[in-house]
């Protein structure tokens, strides 16, 4: 990674509410950060929430450790919001191609194998048995005297059949119908620490900042990360560097765990 995205992760090291999160991957009590799904809000993360103490943070929090590197996120779900008023109680709706109503049934294709006969299966129905309306002969075994087809749909309201409805979206609290052009849709992302910074965000709290706040206690001036020119002119990055009054005798200190 650029050394610019570790010192930004060095800086979120120090943050505590980083510190909190952090800590629950790197003991085990968090694997895989999962949203929870509220259906008047929409997903939410209550981990996150505790910790910022503002659920309207936790997911700008949460995207500054991704965009750092500290954390590793895959797609979740995808998430459908009202266009008009923003809500995520929302409701599916298979609707007729025609009209448009969505009062619609659904019924199962069934083809008698030995005739060729095929119809809806409310129409093979005899009581318990299903029996070919064409030529009368009962159908005992799946796949051998009949297959199912397909679906076939019939709308109430215009009385018209088709195979495939039409798809909109109702919004439960502003009563709004919507279809996928006017939708509102975000990606909801699940998150990991990843396994390249686990000993570097380790590094960073558990040992850094008792060094950091014991030379600051003793007069140092630090600095954490701290970058120091060399003789031929390039920038080092170090963990740790504090001096006493001037720069030009400064201690330096790099960390690593075995």
């Amino acid at each position: 990674m650029l050394k610019t995205g570790k010192r930004e992760r060095l800086e979120l090291y120090k943050d505590r509410n980083t510190q909190v999160l952090l800590n629950k991957f790197i003991s085990g009590e968090i694997g895989e950060l999962e949203p929870v799904y509220d259906c008047k809000l929409g997903y939410r993360y209550p981990v996150v929430e505790a910790i910022v103490g503002d659920a309207s943070e936790a997911e700008a929090f949460l995207n500054r450790l991704y965009e750092a590197g500290v954390l590793e996120r895959r797609l979740y779900d995808k998430i459908i919001y009202c266009p008009e008023c923003g809500s995520a109680n929302i409701s599916i709706r298979y609707c007729c191609p025609y009209c448009k109503s969505f009062d619609i049934t659904r019924s199962a294709l069934i083809e008698h194998v030995k005739c060729g006969y095929m119809d809806v299966e409310e129409n093979f129905r005899k009581g318990n048995k299903l029996v070919c309306p064409k030529c009368h002969e009962e159908l005992k075994k799946e796949d051998v005297d009949y297959r199912k087809a397909g679906v076939w749909c019939s709308c109430k309201d215009c009385g018209k059949s088709f195979d495939i409805p039409v798809t909109a979206h109702f919004c439960r609290d502003g009563h709004t119908v919507f279809t996928f052009e006017d939708a509102v849709i975000k990606d909801v992302y699940a998150y990991r620490l990843r396994e390249e910074v686990k000993e570097e965000a380790a590094v960073g709290w558990f040992l850094i900042a008792p060094i950091r706040d014991f030379l600051v206690e003793n007069g140092f001036e630090v600095e954490s990360p701290a970058f120091l020119k060399g003789k031929s002119g390039a920038n080092h990055m170090f963990d740790i560097a504090g001096y006493k009054g001037t720069k030009e005798k400064v201690t330096v200190i790099d960390l690593a765990t075995s």
